[in-house]
């Protein structure tokens, strides 16, 4: 999934080894799916404020901070092999830095309903590209469920339910996201035997936070910071920090106990509780045409999971 709709499933558990790390895990699940879920509506609520180029670099930025204060009390050595370099560097600046940017400017121009129904079609990009690469072997029934999501994003693109802020430049944008963390997906899923997920995600933050440095500085100039209230502010903190880190967090803590299936069912979930956000917080609207198309791309992320 993209940002929007939390990440895709790439690691394998082991077996549950009891009833208690049985709750922890789902209750970690729960946490991770509400993270994202809400995310969403933190974002659309910052830029309501602050500009989405200056907006999404801070999110990177504070992210990685948080990240890397957790990953530093964890006081385990880490380092990346030199045939691996090249594939972290683009980890960060295509799979965060690029994904952020987009999604975030995406929200800029479109509803958070389209936006995490589109961020919702992450696993079918990731489907393609792990086949490209070899890694994934496209079925029948996979190839029916991508087309029949690709029917629902054909909807959604026509639905005008919200007015004018359901433009084609955020949905766009949007789809532009997704892809990137699709390749964010499909690459560390190919490190992922060699280098523990946290650290990996971690330094994937930071190179993105170095990558965005100089353009973030850039940007402050188009801020009016004396103009921002409160609520962006702490907006953008629960963006930055339970909706990226935290629910990085709490997933892959999840992953631990449960096995990827059983994750995977919160996926279906996400993008109908972060519609539901976005109508409670926002008033957002939706019309017969959304309704029909999210439904649409939900059967076909069912049929593409099924075995």
């Amino acid at each position: 999934m993209s940002e929007a709709t939390g990440t895709y499933r790439i690691l394998a558990a082991a077996p549950v080894p009891g009833k208690s790390a049985l709750v922890r895990a789902y209750l970690s699940a729960t946490a991770a799916t509400f993270f994202w879920s809400s995310n969403v509506v933190a974002v659309k609520l910052i830029l309501r404020e602050i500009p989405a180029v200056p907006a999404g670099l801070m999110r990177i930025t504070l992210a990685a901070v948080t990240l890397a204060g957790i990953r530093m009390l964890q006081r385990k050595p880490f380092s990346v092999r030199a045939a691996d370099r090249a594939t972290v560097l683009q980890l960060g600046i295509v799979g965060i830095a690029a994904s952020f940017l987009f999604f975030t400017s995406a929200l800029a121009h479109t509803s958070v309903a389209h936006a995490v129904f589109i961020g919702a079609l992450v696993p079918m990009a990731v489907l393609l590209l792990a086949r490209v690469e070899g890694q994934e072997r496209v079925t029948l029934m996979k190839l029916a469920g991508l087309t029949i999501c690709l029917l629902g994003v054909v909807l959604l693109a026509f639905d005008k339910a919200f007015g004018a802020s359901a433009g084609w430049l955020g949905d766009l944008l949007a789809f532009a996201g997704l892809w990137c963390f699709a390749y964010f997906t499909v690459s560390s899923k190919r490190m992922a035997e060699h280098y523990d997920t946290i650290s990996l995600t971690t330094y994937a933050f930071l190179i993105a936070a170095l990558f965005c440095l100089p353009f973030l500085f850039w940007s402050f100039a188009t801020v009016s910071w004396g103009q921002i209230s409160w609520v962006a502010w702490l907006a953008l903190f629960f963006s930055a920090t339970f909706g990226s880190a935290g629910a990085y967090l709490t997933y892959y803590f999840s992953l631990r106990t449960l096995t990827a299936s059983q994750v995977a069912a919160f996926q279906y979930v996400q993008p109908v509780l972060s519609t539901c956000f976005g109508v409670l917080f926002l008033a957002e609207t939706w019309g017969s045409g959304f309704a029909v198309g999210a439904a649409l791309i939900l059967v076909g992320m069912l049929l593409a999971e099924r075995r």
